[in-house]
């Protein structure tokens, strides 16, 4: 592996270089040297590593790298915890103990915390360990990486975020890319801040959407047993990208815009070469925005996406995760539950407010109870029958509880979570066709008061004696109707009387007699009350 300055400083020399956290050269590794049961960050055991000659190696640095070498290792492997100086010693060479001035600056530096502890070989003695301290140590996992954000009201740099556990980047494109906080880019300092977004606004685009169906290839081996044609599947398996849809999406999103599926967040794929998302060109880079007002550029379509965003196809700028897909699929099987269950599988009435090709699912509930009705089901009321016939009775009656069976079906079918939850793509914000329209027409819009109001009442938005904007609420003033400010009232119990009657006679004692008296008078004493 090629060297590389991990310290990304002009002073360094050549053999401050590193090749591994720690080392300025891949140590190398003999069976004498003390054994170290530790794994390395790749799972990997860690074999012993030649301490002697690591310290040879790092004998010569400044104290000031030194410190950067501890700190560099301990903030690699902040998640296992307090570090005792004879690990940091095993795996930076750099002895603690005998670097004193060293361990001072340690001990100085805000990003390293300190804590004595009982020597394990010796219990009557102490020994300092050491820990990476982040900036925001109560950071731990997403969650509070956002609630943080949140806190935040003035935004907050990333550069700030990125050391406070091990995955903490991948949690902060996934909070982008969902668009859970807004990040905007500084130019002078070539960072991102982070905001907090606030209440979010979701859309739902029309279409239904399905995952698009596998195809299965056929073994040219009939002498493959199930085990091995299993493995085979596997291996030849693809990521899915791409949903299918029954109505265009391309007047509602955008490339690299947001979007929901299956209940998971990605881009509109704008890639325009196979690769991770980092290796792609800066003109196919989804915006840090979850919307966006033009297009990307044009030479990317002249150059060619790789994934097809079509009539009939939304792609997604990475694999949809077994649990959307899971989700995509249970919601198709709520959909076809659903029409079987209203027409019998015909499409058509109520049931296509779900399963149209402009469907959407804004209220479950009313679908359901337009779903119980003898109409959705499909029966027709019969003639009365007259007559004292009990035959006709008992059948009359296990109709009506076939039919109230059915409705209960109806609802249940109707009110599934995974039908109005993941039949459809979401995205923030209104769809692109609309927001093209009032871009379009908001110059017609009057800006005079007058004029607005009277365009209000043209259309039918606003009755004439309607205003136009609602009175602002008045605060509620804390005075009485003389004009005089309120009093607290503070009321006794009946028959209360003094209980530490042990104090009575003593200071004590005579100042809760006068707080009590202050009490029964209404005024404030102390904190508000006894």
């Amino acid at each position: 592996m090629a060297q590389v300055n991990r310290y990304g400083l002009d002073f360094l020399r050549r053999e401050h270089v590193l090749d591994e956290v720690g080392s300025n050269q891949n140590p190398r590794r003999t069976g004498s040297a003390k054994n170290d049961s530790s794994d390395d960050d790749d799972g990997d055991r860690v074999d012993d590593i030649d301490t002697e000659a690591l310290a040879a190696s790092v004998a010569n640095k400044p104290d000031l790298e030194k410190q950067f070498d501890v700190i560099h290792f301990l903030q690699a492997h902040r998640s296992a915890g307090w570090m005792p100086p004879s690990v940091i010693y095993q795996r930076t060479g750099i002895d603690l103990e005998e670097n004193v001035n060293v361990a001072q600056m340690l001990k100085r530096n805000p990003k390293i915390k300190v804590e004595i502890i009982p020597d394990p070989e010796n219990p009557s003695l102490t020994i300092d360990t050491y820990a990476y301290q982040a900036k925001y140590n109560n950071v731990r996992d997403r969650k509070s990486l956002l609630a943080q954000i949140n806190r935040c009201k003035n935004g907050v740099p990333m550069r700030d975020m990125i050391d406070s556990y091990d995955n903490v980047m991948d949690d902060l494109d996934a909070l982008i890319t969902a668009g859970d906080v807004l990040a905007l880019f500084n130019t002078e300092d070539k960072d991102k801040v982070l905001f907090p977004r606030g209440e979010p606004f979701f859309v739902e685009l029309d279409g239904i959407i399905n995952p698009p169906p596998k195809k299965k290839k056929k073994s040219t081996d009939t002498t493959m047993n199930n085990t091995e044609m299993g493995s085979l599947m596997t291996s030849q398996e693809k990521k899915m990208y791409c949903v299918e849809t029954d109505s265009d999406p391309r007047s509602q999103v955008r490339r690299g815009e947001a979007i929901q599926i299956g209940g998971s967040w990605f881009r509109v794929s704008s890639a325009v070469k196979e690769g991770p998302l980092k290796d792609q060109p800066a003109r196919a880079t989804a915006p840090l925005s979850v919307v966006s007002r033009k297009d990307l550029s044009k030479r990317n379509e002249i150059d060619g996406y790789i994934r097809p965003f079509s009539e009939r196809i939304v792609p997604a700028d990475a694999a949809l995760p077994p649990s959307a897909i899971e989700n995509l699929k249970k919601a198709k099987e709520a959909r076809e539950r659903l029409l079987k269950l209203a027409h019998g599988g015909r499409a058509g009435g109520a049931a296509s407010q779900l399963l149209g090709v402009n469907a959407h699912s804004s209220n479950p509930v009313a679908l359901a109870a337009s779903l119980g009705t003898s109409h959705a089901t499909g029966s027709r009321r019969r003639p009365k029958v007259h007559g004292g016939g009990g035959s006709s009775a008992a059948s009359n009656a296990s109709m009506r509880a076939a039919a109230q069976e059915t409705m209960v079906k109806l609802k249940e079918a109707a009110l599934d979570p995974y039908l109005s939850l993941y039949s459809h793509v979401r995205r923030h914000g209104c769809t692109k066709d609309v927001r093209e329209m009032y871009l379009k027409t908001r110059g017609k819009v009057p800006e005079a008061g007058a004029d607005l109001k009277a365009a209000l009442i043209e259309h039918k938005l606003l009755e004439p004696d309607e205003e136009m904007r609602r009175a602002r609420l008045k605060k509620r003033a804390n005075v009485d109707n003389d004009g005089k400010p309120k009093k607290r009232r503070y009321y006794e119990r009946k028959n209360q009387r003094m209980t530490n009657t042990h104090l009575e006679g003593t200071e004590i004692g005579a100042v809760l007699r006068r707080a009590t008296e202050k009490q029964q008078q209404g005024q404030a004493v102390g904190d508000g009350g006894m």
